[in-house]
């Protein structure tokens, strides 16, 4: 499940000023919404994040490359984006995801740099070889509020992308 949340966002509307910093987080958020589901995701419209968006998806390597197109779409309108994926097994409650995996998504996305896809070894291991991207090893990181430390990679986009192939395996 990926999580984006807005870079320096507090920063962003003290030099834009409130109602142009809020259209233009309106109108990405909308974007980001339709990226997701141009690759068979689900946007969580229950959850409330502020200026942020969390998604779920049966395939880590459609989360992947909806993350990296998140990513690119923040960039192009001034908003860059922390993102962050992790898969595991989530409380569904009407429009809404609640538990474990909910919370280490948003940690990991707090730890990614203003454009950055970072991504636990979970994701990693499912998308090894589907996603046609390269991992950088990020080490074991602390999670705020996680009792045991997780290791997390970067994503970084491959000189050329594999094929492409429908994949089964479930991520939520």
């Amino acid at each position: 499940m990926p999580l984006t949340d807005i870079a320096d966002s507090t920063a962003l509307t003290e030099r834009l000023g409130d109602a142009p910093f809020r259209e233009k987080a309106r109108d990405l958020d909308a974007t980001l919404r339709t990226v997701i589901r141009e690759h068979a995701g689900t946007p969580i419209e229950g959850k409330l994040l502020g200026d942020g968006v969390l998604a779920v998806f049966t395939s880590a390597r459609h989360a992947l490359e909806a993350s990296l197109a998140c990513g690119k779409a923040g960039d192009n309108v001034g908003l860059p984006l922390h993102l962050g994926l992790h898969a595991g097994d989530v409380i569904r409650e009407d429009n809404n995801v609640y538990g474990g995996a909910v919370n280490i998504a948003s940690r990991i996305s707090s730890l990614s740099a203003p454009g950055e896809v970072l991504v636990s070894d979970i994701v990693r291991g499912l998308a090894r070889t589907s996603a046609g991207v390269k991992f950088e090893d990020r080490g074991e990181q602390a999670l705020r509020g996680i009792a045991e430390p997780l290791h997390v990679f970067a994503v970084r986009e491959a000189a050329s992308r594999g094929s492409r192939y429908s994949s089964n395996n479930q991520m939520a």
